[in-house]
């Protein structure tokens, strides 16, 4: 229903902005919520570890899709500011970057 509802033409690579915001404020508001159930006590410091390696993955995720995209295409947008051509080839291929990191943390939050 996002994709349906964003006002611009479905070919448009654009249209998947809306995505990559729900992705991103709903993986904001689980560290939010695991963090709380931390301080709360409802949460051991493994059961932390592991959770935060799951929210890991999931912004590696985002990350990773966000920047290959962001290549293909010479549009990039972070934080509610849209770039074109090199300027977003740049910022894409640090977005994949940091991905590829938050994957590595993954593996080892997993490891432990």
């Amino acid at each position: 229903m996002v994709l349906l509802r964003y006002p611009l033409p479905w070919r448009s690579p654009l249209r998947l902005l809306g995505l990559f915001d729900l992705a991103s404020k709903l993986q904001a508001y689980a560290t939010i919520t695991i963090g709380a159930l931390f301080a709360l006590g409802a949460l051991s410091l493994l059961g932390l570890v592991k959770a935060i390696a799951i929210l890991l993955y999931v912004m590696g995720s985002i990350l990773l899709v966000d920047g290959a995209l962001g290549i293909v295409s010479g549009i990039d947008r972070t934080w509610s500011q849209v770039r074109y051509g090199t300027a977003a080839k740049a910022m894409a291929a640090g977005k994949i970057i940091a991905g590829s990191l938050a994957f590595l943390l993954t593996i080892v939050g997993v490891l432990i």
